[in-house]
């Protein structure tokens, strides 16, 4: 879900079709080679689980090291390659897909993976109340032979192949592996490339190299750790002193200053993500739309980036990146203007002012600025912001909850498809998150949403999406901030460091000298 990605349209089903027809070309598998070194990455969210159908940014991309899907999502996001799978075909009707499964993986502890683990995984996923919306056209899966999948679908379905790349999909053993879920998620196996040594919740979860990884060679490291550090400047001392070896997102205002430093490198990877200001529509005030039209013209987002982001960000109109597929560079978002901002609070039932909370992320530089820049504005036009920060973790389950006015908030595409985001934000209902945790309603929206899953037509596509974004951006079902970069800080002795546009890591590259 939800915490940050980019322009060109990303992968329609008949270029996925094609691209997936292609046999797998990574090597068989072979018994590695001693891995060498041994990683820290710090970071300030905490680990938090790793059953898929409960994974957020906090969980994803750590689980990404154990479990792996049948596609995954290229280097530049917008296409999906064969990965656990070998190719696939899909019938006339558009209704049928045959997906050849690769014959050399293994799980962790040696068991063959087959067809009978990817349809229990799929099958698990599609039940799932977390990202189980993502397969809802999904209408069997059926393992016809053991390296073989037969998935049927309710209606032609476009997203398909990036909905299997997505972490939700990823496969499991069949049954996980004679385990009850619960005891499963305490010391998971998959096909990917480490296997868990040890998780302390608050503090660190290692990971070990799997030996019998099936890419042979891989992976290069002994192991890696993530380490759970909060505070931006704690984060920047452990990696100049050498503590740590990787800091994830450290504030772009620090980007000078890393650069100066021997040893150490910077890089901003290119983002399929966006940052909001949610607005929980239970709440009276924010339920009026001229509220919220009056609350997203008072954020000045040029100064937001150029105070939090040290210029490296973009402005954003609409709730996709301009990095999404099918994103509308015409929506018409709602930029900063006080005098809009003043007028349309004379034009709801507290024309008189209001009192609101943004609750904001406790040792996040970027949150600070950004809620006391809204805060200066909003007090120009007779709207009092109170300010209050809450540890990372704590603060999601406040979201989650829906026990919020005003809340800093993000999406990071994990998928090739902007379906993912327009389902988890828009549906209320389907997208299992009562639209992004804002309890926004508008039923042309999700019919538009709903129209472009079932057709494989890219213009007829296009319309609907835009016009999904047009009416988000009228009627600001949440204020949309900015899009921006992911910003990493590493020793020198890293190699093979990268982070995609969906925000994973191919930790098996890495090296450490």
């Amino acid at each position: 879900m939800s915490f940050s990605k980019k322009t060109t349209r990303t992968v329609l089903l008949a270029a996925s079709v094609i691209g997936a027809m292609f046999a797998g070309v990574l090597p068989a598998i072979a018994e590695n080679s001693a891995p060498k070194g041994d990683l820290v990455l710090v970071r300030n969210q905490d680990f938090a689980s790793f059953n898929p159908d409960l994974a957020q940014n906090d969980s994803i991309f750590i689980q990404q090291q154990i479990y792996e899907p049948l596609y995954m999502i290229s280097q530049n996001g917008k296409t999906v390659r064969p990965w656990l799978a070998k190719s696939s075909s899909v019938s006339a009707d558009k209704l049928t897909w045959t997906i050849k499964l690769r014959t050399d993986i293994k799980f962790s502890d040696g068991t063959p993976m087959t067809s009978a683990d990817v349809k229990f995984s799929i099958d698990a996923a599609t039940k799932g109340n977390g990202w189980g919306f993502l397969n809802t056209a999904i209408a069997s899966v059926t393992a016809s032979a053991p390296d073989t999948v037969v998935i049927k679908t309710k209606t032609p379905w476009a997203p398909l192949l990036s909905d299997l790349a997505c972490f939700s999909n990823s496969i499991l053993p069949n049954n996980y592996g004679g385990k009850t879920a619960d005891a499963f998620f305490k010391a998971p196996i998959g096909t990917g490339p480490f296997a868990l040594d040890h998780w302390t919740p608050g503090t660190e979860i290692k990971m070990v190299a799997n030996k019998s990884y099936w890419q042979p060679g891989k992976p290069y490291l002994n192991s890696v750790t993530w380490k759970y550090v909060a505070d931006d400047n704690t984060r920047a001392l452990m990696l100049q002193s050498g503590q740590a070896d990787i800091n994830e997102f450290p504030p772009a205002t620090s980007v000078a200053q890393i650069k100066k430093t021997p040893g150490l490198i910077v890089t901003g990877f290119p983002a399929a993500a966006s940052q909001y200001i949610a607005m929980n529509e239970k709440v009276k005030a924010l339920a009026d739309v001229h509220v919220r039209r009056a609350l997203s013209y008072s954020l000045d987002r040029k100064a937001v980036i150029k105070v939090v982001l040290a210029g490296q960000g973009t402005p954003s109109n609409s709730l996709l990146a301009p990095n999404v597929g099918f994103y509308d560079p015409k929506t018409p978002g709602l930029q900063y203007d006080l005098k809009k901002a003043a007028a349309e609070l004379k034009m709801s039932k507290f024309s008189k002012g209001l009192t609101l909370n943004y609750l904001a992320t406790a040792g996040s530089v970027e949150d600070n600025a950004t809620s006391s820049i809204l805060q200066a504005a909003l007090k120009k036009i007779g709207v009092k912001l109170t300010i209050t920060s809450q540890d990372p973790k704590v603060k999601r389950a406040t979201q989650k909850a829906q026990n919020y006015q005003l809340t800093s908030t993000a999406w990071t595409m994990d998928i090739s498809d902007p379906d993912e985001l327009l389902t988890f934000a828009l549906n209320p209902v389907e997208g299992g998150t009562d639209a992004f945790y804002t309890h926004y309603r508008n039923a042309k929206v999700v019919a538009a949403v709903k129209a472009g899953q079932t057709t494989t037509n890219v213009a007829a596509r296009q319309k609907d999406y835009s016009l999904a974004q047009k009416l988000t951006a009228d009627e600001a079902m949440m204020i949309f901030s900015y899009n921006y970069t992911y910003i990493y800080a590493w020793s020198n002795k890293v190699t093979g460091f990268q982070v995609t546009p969906t925000l994973s890591y191919h930790m098996e590259d890495v090296k450490k000298n």
